[in-house]
């Protein structure tokens, strides 16, 4: 793993502890070619920072990939199909302005103070059964639960629909990683023939009935555009939606509680200093990011550092590297809530920066506090068991007890 030739980030050695291997290739160059996987790639903050800021770098379509791969052999995922044409972080100029600005419209339709409070109740509902049974999985019970409400709370869904709506989906996001297969694109597709429907129905309401809600605004947004789309490209919008808000945040939640669990000492300096708690989260996205890698095409010729990128080329920027760059963060292996220094990349930036990013650190920061409230819980784990993603850093589950 430390020859820069045969370097790949789809090793499975990757899954649990990818950071040393990181840091070693990192200390030999900050941006190197890999024949292992024909791309470009780069480990550096400063790097992954100019690759981030410069247009010649195209985000990869996947809907075409899966679209070519699928008809090949003789499939058709339409709802899948139809999902990968809405992924903002999927879409180049000129597609991707008028999406981003439906999108940005509809996260910020309700006052960030109304979406902290809903946060807090649903926060404060979730957490009560571990003071109340002495016992809870703080992933499955806890974060996983907790955006996927509050995105059903901003739709305007009852709870229950919600979680319905994040069950169905559920199994979708697999299709993000390298690597899968067309069985995983023909599940994602049957997943979303439900979540489609379900959301048509809902859409078809609220322009019989339109209501005080997210999911209401977002058709009367769609129904003044110069283009609109369909309902079943307007489900889609939707369900691309649904899932950002829930997935990534919810491992966000998870790697936070895991890093203070796993350290008491700072869990108890935070829980005493509640100021500290944005830091922590700030912590968690740069020692743990819930995206790990990004992969971006080069549309002609352009350098970073000293390297020339060719046109065409694939270029893989690795997050969680340059998350760790000891040139920018000293002491870059420990979990210091309240650390200086420049932001973390776990957000993306440039074009594709996150637009629910304050979502997110939002939510994370409630969940954690609602958390250190209480007592401080012992964790049953020694260390987590990451899901087997090699883009997506999240646990399978976090069991606490008081």
């Amino acid at each position: 793993m430390a020859d820069l030739a045969s370097f790949n980030s789809l090793a499975p050695i990757l899954r649990d502890d990818p950071y040393p291997v990181y840091a070693t290739l990192r200390e030999q160059a900050p941006i190197f070619w890999t024949d292992a996987e024909q791309a470009w790639v780069v480990l550096g903050r400063r790097e992954v920072c100019e690759a981030f800021a410069n247009s010649n770098l195209l985000t990869l379509d996947l809907g075409q990939y899966v679209g070519d791969v699928s008809r090949a052999l003789g499939d058709e995922p339409v709802e899948l199909l139809r999902l990968l044409d809405m992924v903002l972080f999927f879409r180049n100029p000129p597609s991707h302005g008028p999406l981003r600005s439906l999108v940005a419209r509809l996260l910020a339709f309700r006052s960030q103070a109304s979406c902290a409070a809903a946060v807090a109740g649903i926060a404060d509902r979730l957490i009560a059964p571990l003071a109340r049974d002495g016992g809870i999985d703080l992933m499955g019970d806890y974060a996983d639960p907790l955006p996927p409400l509050f995105m059903g709370w901003l739709f305007g869904l009852a709870d229950d629909e919600a979680r319905w709506l994040a069950v169905t989906l559920a199994g979708v996001p697999v299709i993000l990683n390298r690597g899968c297969s067309i069985r995983d694109y023909r599940a994602a597709n049957i997943s979303l023939e439900k979540a489609h429907a379900f959301l048509r129905d809902r859409i078809a309401e609220r322009r019989r009935e339109p209501a005080d809600d997210g999911l209401s605004l977002l058709v009367g947004l769609n129904g003044d555009a110069e283009r609109p789309l369909d309902d079943d490209r307007l489900a889609a919008l939707a369900s691309f939606v649904f899932m950002a808000g829930f997935e990534t945040t919810a491992a966000l939640i998870g790697n936070g509680l895991w890093l203070l669990l796993s350290h008491p000492e700072q869990y108890d300096r935070v829980a005493a200093h509640s100021d500290l708690i944005p830091g922590a989260v700030d912590e968690a996205l740069r020692l743990e990011p819930p995206i790990q890698q990004v992969r971006r095409r080069a549309k002609g010729e352009l350098m970073i550092a000293d390297r020339t990128i060719k046109a065409g080329q694939h270029i893989i920027l690795m997050i969680a590297a340059a998350n760790r760059d000891p040139g920018v963060y000293p002491d870059p292996d420990r979990f210091l809530p309240g650390r200086a220094g420049q932001p973390v990349l776990s957000l993306g930036g440039g074009l594709h920066h996150c637009l629910g990013g304050w979502v997110a650190r939002m939510e994370a920061a409630i969940a954690l506090g609602a958390v250190l409230k209480g007592p401080r819980p012992s964790v049953g784990l020694e260390k987590p068991e990451w899901r087997p993603h090699h883009n997506q850093r999240r646990m399978r589950s976090l069991p606490v007890r008081l």
